[in-house]
């Protein structure tokens, strides 16, 4: 008895010392990830006479373009289906206001109480009353851009390519200026790259001139990778990954970076954005000043405003069931010219 006594100490004492080792080798080794938690700020209902519209047409579903949070109480939408801002209460989703815009727009950004609307030849300002206040045409070599943003008191168009060009200064259209990347609101330019088939590299040029570049890797093989935006200390990315390569599936995570004083830090948290897509939008990802990333969701019952903050302790929340098991896909569901 006590010579097995003896050896079932030694067995306990040896895997004692080996799990003790390995946890500390695998603590030295992996950056504790901080959590995303996933709230609800606003919905709005489709076709209401307080909500936002909705049109299906042949080859087309038409809703909220864009979106974009004015303050703490107010979100404004971009509809192609009726062509307007519609300025709606976070709290109940219901409209509060709305003017019409040119047809077929594209992308808006709110920048000190002015909307500038992307159109496809133009980029008009209209103030809070919907009066228009300036236009500022599109160089031909950018015609057909979706997306537009502001910075110092300058729009910039954010291309295709992934660069920028400047378009306008302080209320007058200026010659185009390209620049690398994509212009966040910290002044930050920001470009990604597909560097293998599971990797993908970003670079940053700061607006104090400071530059780094970071290369990353993904247990699946990359679609795309986009930026989203930036804040003080994070890089926010749309990192698109393969689930099926035939038929093309993918899967759109949200990926945080941590920046450091100009340097690109490690990733800081990954959150898969539900596969539902009711209508085509621009934009559906949008950063605050604090860093609180918010994703605008469009689904068959209207639109849904949710707000994804970093936490490092508390209960972490996810999308509710009923968004991330829907699966629907605007493209499956539109209208032949036949069936009109």
């Amino acid at each position: 008895m006590k010579k097995q006594s003896y050896i079932s100490l030694i067995l306990f004492l040896f895997f004692f010392v080996l799990i003790s080792t390995t946890s500390l080798l695998f603590a030295q080794n992996t950056k504790t990830l901080n959590g995303i938690s996933v709230k609800e700020i606003s919905s709005s209902k489709w076709n209401t006479p307080d909500g936002i519209p909705y049109l299906a047409g042949p080859g087309v579903n038409l809703g909220a373009i864009s979106f974009e949070v004015l303050d703490e109480t107010r979100i404004a939408y971009l509809s192609n289906a009726s062509n307007e801002i519609i300025i709606a209460n976070s709290a109940d989703g219901v409209a509060l206001k709305k003017f019409s815009v040119s047809s077929a727009p594209r992308d808006f950004i709110y920048d000190k109480g002015i909307f500038y609307v992307l159109f496809g030849q133009q980029v008009s300002v209209y103030d809070k009353n919907g009066r228009i206040i300036n236009n500022i045409p599109i160089p031909n070599i950018y015609l057909g851009v979706e997306r537009i943003t502001r910075f110092g008191n300058e729009t910039y168009l954010l291309l295709p390519s992934g660069n920028c060009a400047k378009i306008e200064s302080a209320g007058h259209a200026v010659a185009p200026q390209e620049f690398a990347g994509w212009i966040t609101s910290t002044g930050n330019f920001i470009s990604t790259k597909i560097s293998g088939g599971n990797s993908y590299s970003v670079q940053i040029n700061t607006a104090d001139g400071k530059n780094s570049t970071k290369e990353f890797t993904s247990d699946k093989k990359i679609a795309g990778a986009y930026v989203a935006g930036s804040a003080k200390n994070r890089i926010v990315l749309d990192v698109q990954t393969f689930v099926s390569e035939s038929p093309i599936v993918v899967e759109r995570n949200i990926v945080t970076i941590e920046l450091n004083q100009g340097e690109i830090g490690s990733i800081i948290s990954t959150t898969k954005i539900p596969d539902c897509y009711y209508v085509l939008s621009n934009k559906d990802i949008c950063i605050l000043p604090d860093g609180d990333i918010i994703n605008m969701i469009t689904a068959p019952q209207g639109i849904f405003i949710f707000s994804l903050a970093e936490i490092k302790s508390g209960s972490i929340q996810d999308y509710p069931a009923a968004i991330r098991e829907m699966k629907y896909h605007f493209n499956d569901h539109l209208i032949k010219a036949e069936e009109k």
